[in-house]
């Protein structure tokens, strides 16, 4: 009985019955006003579970699994090799200059080294890069060292490269070859490549990917460069627009629109995290793809609106209709995201202070997924350009802003959303204001669209970008 009084016809029934409906009428006003303290109740419970989970990882630390300083410092390791070969193929770049800029880029990453296998991952690069005499000093320093634990396996592998920096990669037995390479992958191959002569392997399929990485990193740091010029200059274009006027707001905020916008993004959550998430924990669906599945929460979330609002109202309230027409929509989506990359700029510069303070990197786990055909590689674009920005502006953007948008301000409304959407993701605390900042953009497109669309496909439009990058630099 949302919002409306009971209406019984008393002929015929008996006394005890209409006083029972009048005494149900009441107990239903009261429960309405439980709702939405429940809702948010359910929904501090739920985020409050995410951030735990995400900073308290249930699996023990393996010193074996690839982490994000992994990619991190073989990403820098590529790249150095890249400008090392060039430099030797151009002839007179092997500066002083270069070499002291790359003892100072090693150095940086030996400070941020979170564990045992990083800093032996950092003396192999080393060991390429700057000789074997810097090698096998950083191979004594973890050997001595009294603020890390040394394995008896790691012990193993520092006497094993001992062994090829002493010598060569020929004076290693084939057992602790393997054994290194079992646990080091790419760092063992780039430390038996010392002392194999260029054009033999492994050294060749080595000089090969840092030339490779050095151009694709190349290429994606200019496109970065030209994506953030095209940023500042839409964003001062936007500046402009609004000062004059001209930037006029869509969205009509709904007073009379209840607590049933807010009980169904409660509703998303309990079925995502608990109900999916557990299914997935339950049948081992480890693929990001089983992600499709969780379309079906939509409906029911549907289901649960229509309830308390018409159909028309319901689109209205979610932003799912045209706007001023779907390809004005979507070109406001593109032209929105340029001009907010100065506030993203913004935000991921506050997490970088962050992870340099800290040493805590983000980690999404799609990073160890970026491996496969072209099957594979298009599956990725799809969950990360079609499936969560329709689901997730339909939730955060759509029900959760329409919902507190009827009492507050446009920017508190913002903040409120964007830290709820920044803090489930899977990239942990550091990553907040980064992923916040894209929140707050996302927000303003709604606000002045009105229509899902502009952020939907400026949602897309993000991602799209983050993944190419990602592809392209850690593939």
């Amino acid at each position: 009985m949302r919002g409306h009084k009971a209406r019984l016809q008393f002929s015929g029934f008996p006394v005890f019955v209409s006083a029972f409906c009048v005494r149900f009428c009441r107990k239903g006003k009261v429960m309405t006003r439980w709702r939405a303290p429940l809702a948010w109740l359910v929904i501090v419970v739920l985020v409050s579970f995410i951030v735990y989970r995400n900073s308290h990882p249930t699996a023990t630390p393996d010193e074996a699994a690839v982490t994000i300083d992994d990619i991190r410092i073989q990403v820098i390791a590529e790249e150095l090799i890249g400008i090392k070969s060039l430099g030797s193929l151009a002839g007179q770049l092997q500066t002083a200059r270069l070499i002291e800029n790359q003892q100072l880029l090693i150095s940086q990453l030996e400070e941020t080294a979170h564990t045992t296998s990083d800093k032996l991952h950092i003396a192999m690069v080393a060991g390429e890069i700057l000789g074997k005499d810097q090698a096998l000093a950083k191979l004594a320093a973890i050997e001595h060292s009294s603020s890390s634990r040394v394995s008896p396996e790691q012990l193993n592998d520092i006497a094993s490269l001992r062994k090829i920096y002493s010598s060569n990669a020929l004076a290693l037995d084939s057992v602790s070859r393997d054994l290194l390479l079992h646990r080091h992958d790419y760092f063992a191959r780039l430390a038996l490549s010392y002392g194999v002569n260029p054009g033999t392997e492994p050294r060749k399929s080595i000089e090969a990917g840092g030339i490779r990485a050095t151009v694709m990193l190349g290429f994606a740091s200019l496109a970065m460069l030209l994506l953030l010029l095209g940023g500042f200059g839409f964003f001062i274009a936007a500046v402009f627009l609004w000062r004059k006027g001209r930037l006029g707001r869509a969205y009509i905020p709904d007073p009379a629109a209840g607590t049933v916008y807010l009980e169904g993004f409660a509703i998303y959550l309990v079925l995502f995290i608990l109900g999916f998430g557990l299914l997935r924990r339950y049948f081992g669906l480890v693929s990001l793809q089983w992600e499709w599945f969780a379309l079906l929460i939509v409906p029911v979330v549907l289901v649960w609106l229509r309830v308390g609002s018409s159909s028309e109202a319901q689109r209205r309230a979610l932003g799912w209709h045209t706007g001023r027409g779907v390809f004005r929509e979507i070109g406001a989506g593109i032209a929105g995201y340029l001009a907010g990359i100065v506030v993203m700029v913004a935000g991921f510069l506050v997490t970088y202070l962050l992870v340099k303070r800290t040493g805590i990197s983000p980690e999404h786990p799609l990073i160890h997924i970026l491996q496969g055909d072209i099957w594979h590689v298009l599956g990725l674009y799809a969950l990360v350009s079609i499936f969560a920005p329709f689901m997730e502006e339909t939730m955060f953007r759509g029900a959760l802003f329409h919902h507190l948008r009827r009492r507050w301000g446009w920017a508190i409304t913002a903040l409120i959303v964007a830290f709820i959407f920044a803090v489930i993701h899977p990239q942990g605390w550091v990553a907040v204001p980064v992923l916040g900042s894209i929140a707050i953009v996302l927000a303003a497109l709604r606000e002045w669209r009105g229509s899902l669309i502009a952020p939907m496909v400026a949602h897309a439009c993000n991602n799209f970008v983050v993944l190419t990058f990602a592809l392209a630099v850690l593939r």
